[in-house]
Order: structure tokens, then C-alpha cells, then sequence
């Protein structure tokens, strides 16, 4: 028995040599029956017989066009090893096969090829399954996807055969009847670097998940986030804290430059104006109004530089908070 899984019912062949032929041949029939010197022998009959309808120098003229070397196989080979089952190979362009081009799922089991390369697409119970030597395993396959994959192939030069006939029984048609595969969930994408620290940026210093980030925690992810994206191509092995250390800084650059781009328009505005000052004639002894002095006392690099210290104390204090919580 297959186990739990009903997909493991399914008769399944890997890749060897180019024998896909063969193994398309034995998923479809789901049986062990087919190799290569079984097919060879098939080869060489359809060769004796080209030669006696065309004659000895055609035939030698060039080489045989049912097999070669490497293990592949025509569909001559393979419609003749069917005919063992009573099962035929009709291509599915062929008029006759207009209602199956139209809506695949009506049919039973299908052989793709292009170029060198055969693999089978085939129905368990009510569900298909495409059976390809070069994969690891079975595909499921929806009924919509069937027929959409049907026509991408024949868009991208494949041919593809109806296979017409009555398919042996086999012990997958059984389970899988009774117990349909169900696709297992795919595992849920971790998030990257980036986005853990934008996620979590509440977490990490101190708040809510729910909770709003304030202006300095959101410059923190963002100085967070540019650090991560500069950092992971260049060494993937640095740690969190030094991570965090280093968007700190980041954020602190952001708060002086924030405060410096001011500074240096109120400067040049001032130079521009005692320049206009000079060339007007004014009072030598004019005493400043009070609106100037306020103005020039609270933009004095002193408080500047406090308002700086202030964020850059604030922001080292949550990073502690942080590292605590951790430990």
C-alpha cells in the first residue's frame, strides 16, 4: 500500500539517460513493463519493415529515425508498444479531435513531446495530474489549469496526442477516486531583514503592535530598513544589535541635517540682508526691536546642538529598552 498519501499511489519514474519514452510509457500504463531493450526490439521491427516497403538502399541511406543512441524513442515506437493495451495516439490538432482541443478534460490521458523530450499528462479518478520523468514527483493539476496548460504547450511547438482507448486499472485510479489529493498549504514566506524591522518597529522600542509610531520611531525603521538593504549584500552574518547601532547613526544624521538645512538658508538670508543693510543709510546708534532679539536667541547653534543631544539621548535610551527586553 501507498500510505497515507494518495499521491504516492501514482506510478512515478525519474529521469535516466534521455529513457523518457519509457517512462512515459509506464506512467501512462502505470506498470513497470516497458525499458529500453523492449523498446529497442519494437524499434528494429518498425526498421525491417521501413526496409521491405522502401527497399534495402533507401533504408541505408540514412539512419533510423525510430530511435538513436541515446534512448530516444519515436512515436512510432510508442503507438506500436500501446497497441499491446488496445490503446491508440491520435494527434490532438487532427480534426477528428476538435471536441478534446476544445475541452481536454473530457479525455482520459495525454502524451506531450517536443523535440526529444515525452512526458504524460493523465487523470486519477477526477483529478489530473501531469506525470513528467524530469520532476520530482506527480503534479496536480485543476481542471481550468489543464486546459489553459494544454494550450500554452501547443503555443510553444509541442505535440500533443489523445490517448484513445481504455486505460488499465491501476491501484492509484482506485485510491485517489476515494481519496482526492489535497494540495498541502506552501509554506508561509519569510519576511526579509527589511521588512521585520519595519514591521516590529514598535516592538522594538517598547510599543504596541497596534499602537501609532511616533516621528522619531518611524525615522528609526526607515534609518532601520536603509541600514539592513546597504548591509545584507555586503556581510549577511551581522547581528542585530550592530544593525541597530548603525540606523541610530543613520538617524542622527537625519536629525542634524534636518536642523542644518535651516541654519545654513537663515545664514545666507542674513548675509544677504546686512548686505542691503549697508548700502542703506540708517541710524548709527538704532537699538534692536525685540522681535530680532527673540528671533536670533532661539535659533543660536547652542539650542541647536541641545535639541540634537536631546534625540540622540532619546533614541539611545530606546535602543537600551530594547536590548534589556531582549535579555
Amino acid at each position: 500500500m501507498s500510505g497515507d498519501d494518495p499521491i504516492r499511489s501514482i506510478i512515478f519514474e525519474r529521469q535516466e539517460a534521455a529513457l523518457c519514452a519509457q517512462h512515459a510509457l509506464n506512467m501512462l500504463i502505470q506498470d513497470h513493463v516497458f525499458n529500453y531493450e523492449s523498446l529497442t526490439m519494437v524499434a528494429t521491427q518498425m526498421d525491417l519493415l521501413e526496409r521491405s516497403l522502401l527497399g534495402e538502399n533507401a533504408i541505408a541511406a540514412r539512419p533510423s529515425e525510430n530511435m538513436n543512441a541515446s534512448g530516444f524513442f519515436s512515436i512510432q515506437v510508442i503507438q506500436k508498444a500501446l497497441e499491446a493495451y488496445s490503446l491508440q495516439l491520435v494527434n490532438i490538432e487532427h480534426p477528428s479531435m476538435a471536441e478534446y482541443k476544445a475541452s481536454p478534460i473530457i479525455g482520459r490521458a495525454y502524451i506531450c513531446n517536443l523535440l526529444e523530450h515525452w512526458f504524460v499528462i493523465r487523470r486519477f479518478g477526477n483529478q489530473w495530474f501531469e506525470l513528467n520523468s524530469v520532476n520530482t514527483g506527480p503534479r496536480l493539476l485543476s481542471n481550468t489549469f489543464v486546459t489553459e496548460y494544454l494550450r500554452q504547450l501547443s503555443a510553444e511547438g509541442y505535440s500533443t496526442f489523445v490517448v484513445q482507448g481504455e486505460l488499465p486499472a491501476s491501484e492509484a485510479d482506485q485510491f485517489i477516486t476515494l481519496c482526492p489529493v489535497v494540495l498541502k498549504p506552501s509554506p508561509k514566506k519569510e519576511l526579509g531583514p527589511v521588512e521585520k524591522f519595519v514591521k516590529s518597529v514598535g516592538r522594538r522600542l517598547g510599543g504596541s503592535s497596534d499602537s501609532r509610531d511616533s516621528p522619531e520611531e518611524r525615522e528609526l525603521a526607515i534609518a532601520m530598513a536603509m541600514s539592513m538593504e546597504t548591509s545584507s549584500g555586503s556581510n549577511t552574518e551581522e547581528s542585530e544589535d550592530a544593525m541597530l547601532k548603525k540606523a541610530i547613526e543613520m538617524s542622527l544624521e537625519k536629525v542634524s541635517e534636518a536642523h542644518s538645512a535651516p541654519d545654513a538658508a537663515n545664514g545666507q538670508e542674513l548675509a544677504t540682508s546686512s548686505e542691503a543693510t549697508e548700502m542703506m543709510e540708517t541710524p548709527i546708534l538704532s537699538e534692536p526691536t525685540p522681535s530680532d532679539t527673540s528671533s536670533s536667541e532661539s535659533s543660536t547653534p547652542r539650542d541647536l546642538n541641545e535639541e540634537v543631544r536631546r534625540k540622540r539621548e532619546k533614541l539611545m535610551q530606546q535602543a537600551e529598552k530594547k536590548n534589556e527586553e531582549t535579555e
